[in-house]
């Protein structure tokens, strides 16, 4: 038990450390080194103590060793001077490594401007990239490890690392050298989130605006690093393109620990539910993983033969979300724990778990606030603590619950029944909910909600887990071993999973009062919410004494049972699958979805026979996606045609990597588009996937085939636009004007084409249509009085989000007054769809009528 203070002591030292530079007690002339000196005492002591077994119950007698026996006074101050030199260590090792250090010229933080300068200098870096590089909201995010810096024509040597945000493409690597321009600047402070203290405790304390990126030859970083980066990057590719979205961005959040694609609404309905949990790789999903392997291995091989194959498959988990710190952290920690729970010792597992807190705190004792840690070490600690008394609770409630059940007799189905279904609940649910029993106040303390529908839609989505993580792992590795099609296949199990987790977070978060929200939580209440925890906790070690984990018990009759279930699995999901895929298959409709992707446009459309196009998706690649997701079936992963009306980033910025999901048959842009600076980057991408490009004006059109046809209405050529009072080299004024014709059916599409081009239009063109999408937002530039009047439209459809320019105007509103104006930003994604007659409209929010 003694290691057990000495960890706990430690990090109360940390945070004594912390409260004791914040009064300026220490400062920076305190050595960084005195640390070491009270940790080289601790060797002797735990010495001392090391014919202890761990599995004992507390208990301060006096240790035994070859004969030898100290006095009671004698151990009682051996412990106490082991806190005591501990604590010391902790509150010295902080004061070496605060949130913001003492910086001297040689650290690049030294040359961080502040946050509000606007007349930070422009410098140069020169170094290697040391993160795995993201995509958020269509920019990449990643951090530089920098070696040089150059200031006024002047190199100078210096350490430390700094984020960047910068386009999405091109997409840099883990290890790329690259020189940079830009303004180094301290991390922001924000209101309810300290982004400083944040990027701290991952060892970066700068950011880096405006930057100007050249790629430099040469690689530097780990190469296990490297090589394990190179894989996630093959496993998150083969997941984008053969699952639908949302679906890809939360198996890659699952399976590979990136959770940037996930859309923010989603995610927000995760955490309303209280399930964010399950795709954040953390301890409880370590946990799961880890209970689901300990309860196959020790059904088939025996408990004490499933520790190996246990602890081997947390490893290669590991090694599969990526290998980060979080991740080794939450794995090391399962890991004992699954030592413990083997071999039956409860205080081993506690005691592990301290060690594991320790040595992280030691590595890094920033790490004590990250809410990460805390979130994974206190549900570790749930799961070591309340499961067992769950499993009681539940044997005592179900008799023969917490022993599996057996086969006899002619009542054998119904045993095996009510066996699967013991099993999902203890080898799901139960885990989760022990979990959730330590995690829950601090959830409450930081984000100031509590979720009342948490244990509804965990015991919804829980059992659905197992078949992600395994299911999805292993078409993972047969994807990225090239076996696609095989991996497809395996991989329509998780999504299934997927859908029922989406489907039921979804569901409960809309019920009424699914979410409160708690004030005035402070660091009092979460403390005595801990201690209350506690107390009930004791009382069930005092009843229990010694129960940790059940045995799992196995005979030759369970063979038969998981035969006779997986057919019953397998038949349910294939009969399910072959339903999706006939309810997706094409209807004879014209459907068109005017897609939510925030402040810019989308367009998705398919023709009665099924052929499909996208036109433009918006500035962020997850929205993008997550709304074909939505409209496509879950099984195709190609499109016949893309279409770009002009190369702005809110219509172009989501297209740019389009081809990393989905096959594009031909694409089709305008001549100002391959002539713009800007559309090069769009260019240089179907090019660089082989992707044929046409080029349209006014006159052009395309079969669509089924009766559907494409008009092109606008841009003239350069010289008649300039005759006609266009600007040549506006952008907007330039865009693609189409118009949609199927039977008595017609949509013109407008693009971000502004007056100017409007009033040429309605002297050139037959304009009138049943549905007008409006012209650049809403934004006063466009929707002239006199073109609405001449196209005449039934319904107005304005693509806009939350946006800071005012859109869309009062004085568009107006224009169109008397008409069924359909808003992103209002109605979420717009569904229209026609047989060349008569016209369908539905609504995400709202409305939905004929």
């Amino acid at each position: 038990m003694t290691l057990l203070y000495i960890a706990v002591s430690y990090m109360m030292g940390v945070a004594a450390g912390h409260w004791f530079w914040q009064l300026g007690i220490v400062d920076c002339d305190f050595p960084a080194w005195l640390w070491i000196a009270p940790l080289l005492a601790l060797p002797p002591l735990l010495w001392w103590d090391r014919t202890r077994p761990l599995a004992a119950p507390v208990d301060l007698r006096w240790p035994r060793s070859a004969g030898f026996e100290l006095p009671r006074p004698a151990i009682t101050g051996v412990i106490l001077l082991a806190v005591g030199l501990s604590a010391a260590a902790g509150m010295l090792r902080y004061a070496g490594n605060p949130v913001s250090p003492c910086w001297t010229d040689a650290d690049l933080a030294f040359y961080n401007a502040a946050q509000d300068d606007r007349a930070a200098p422009t410098l140069t870096l020169i170094g290697s990239v040391s993160s795995y590089p993201t995509i958020k909201e269509g920019r990449q995010r990643l951090q530089l490890e920098v070696d040089s810096l150059i200031q006024n024509g002047e190199a100078r040597p210096v350490t430390g690392r700094v984020q960047i945000s910068t386009s999405a493409l091109p997409r840099y690597r883990y290890g790329q050298r690259m020189e940079i321009r830009g303004q180094l600047v301290d991390p922001p402070v924000f209101d309810k989130f300290d982004y400083r203290a944040y990027l701290a405790r991952k060892g970066v304390h700068s950011l880096l605006q405006r930057p100007r990126i050249e790629a430099l030859p040469g690689n530097d970083g780990n190469p296990l690093l490297r090589g394990i980066y190179a894989l996630r990057a093959r496993g998150e590719a083969l997941l984008n393109r053969l699952l639908p979205e949302p679906y890809a961005a939360l198996a890659n959040g699952m399976l590979l620990g990136i959770e940037s694609g996930i859309p923010d609404e989603l995610y927000e309905q995760f955490n309303l539910t209280g399930t964010s949990h399950v795709i954040v790789i953390s301890g409880s999903n370590v946990a799961i993983v880890a209970g689901v392997l300990v309860a196959l291995a020790a059904r088939t091989l025996g408990r004490r033969r499933a520790l190996w194959p246990t602890l081997i498959g947390i490893a290669l988990y590991a090694l599969l979300v990526g290998g980060d710190a979080a991740v080794v952290r939450a794995s090391f920690m399962g890991g004992l724990v699954v030592v413990a729970t083997t071999l039956r010792r409860q205080s081993t597992a506690l005691i592990s778990l301290s060690f594991a807190c320790w040595v992280m705190t030691l590595l890094n004792p920033l790490t004590l606030w990250d809410v990460g840690f805390q979130l994974s070490s206190a549900a570790t600690a749930g799961l070591i603590l309340f499961s067992p008394g769950m499993t009681a609770f539940f044997d005592r409630l179900w008799p023969g619950f917490g022993q599996g059940g057996h086969l006899t007799g002619s009542g054998g189905a119904a045993e095996a029944g009510g066996s699967l279904l013991r099993g999902l609940i203890q080898d799901g649910l139960l885990v989760t909910l022990a979990a959730n029993v330590t995690t829950l106040p601090l959830v409450v303390y930081y984000f100031e909600r509590l979720s009342v529908v948490s244990p509804l839609t965990n015991l919804l989505i829980s059992p659905a887990q197992p078949f992600i993580m395994l299911w999805g792992g292993l078409g993972v590795i047969l994807g990225v071993m090239g076996l696609w099609p095989l991996a497809q296949v395996i991989l329509w199990i998780p999504y299934l999973s997927l859908w029922w987790t989406v489907s039921m977070v979804q569901w409960t978060a809309a019920l009424p009062g699914a979410n409160l929200e708690i004030v005035n939580y402070s660091s009092t209440a979460l403390i005595l919410t801990y201690a209350t925890l506690g107390l009930i906790r004791w009382r069930g070690w005092l009843r229990n004494r010694v129960e940790a984990a059940r045995q799992i018990t196995w005979n030759g009759e369970w063979l038969g049972k998981v035969a006779g279930n997986g057919a019953l699995v397998g038949l349910s999901v294939a009969a399910f699958l072959v339903w999706r895929i006939v309810l997706t298959q094409p209807d004879g409709y014209l459907h068109i979805h005017f897609l939510d992707v925030g402040q810019g446009d989308g367009i998705f459309i398919q023709t009665p026979s099924g052929r499909q196009m996208l036109i433009d998706g918006g500035s962020d690649p997850a929205r993008l996606f997550s709304e074909l997701g939505e409209v496509m079936p879950f099984w195709d992963r190609s499109l016949d045609l893309l279409i770009l009306s002009h190369p702005d980033l809110d219509h172009m910025g989501a297209q740019l990597t389009l081809p990393d999901r989905y096959r594009v048959d031909g694409a089709v842009v305008s001549a100002v588009t391959l002539d713009h600076k800007d559309g090069d980057g769009w260019e240089a991408m179907l090019a660089a996937t082989g992707v044929p490009i046409t080029v349209q004006g006014a006159g052009g059109w395309i079969d669509l085939g089924d009766g559907v046809a494409l008009w092109t209405l606008w841009p003239a050529d350069e010289s008649s636009a300039r005759l006609s009072g266009v600007d040549g080299d506006d952008k907007n004024e330039r865009s693609l004007v189409q118009k949609l014709v199927y039977g008595e059916f017609e949509v013109l599409l407008t693009g971000d084409a502004g007056i100017p081009a409007e009033r040429v239009l309605v002297r050139q063109s037959a304009l009138q249509a049943d549905i007008l999408k409006v012209g650049h937002h809403g934004s006063n530039g466009s929707t002239d009085p006199g073109f609405v009047a001449t196209v005449n439209p039934s319904i107005a459809v304005i693509q806009v989000g939350e946006n800071r320019y005012g859109h869309p105007t009062q004085n568009v509103l107006d224009t169109l007054a008397g008409r069924l104006i359909l808003r992103n930003d209002l109605n979420g994604r717009v569904h229209l769809w026609s047989d060349g007659v008569q016209l369908w409209i539905e609504g995400e929010r709202g409305i939905n009528f004929r």
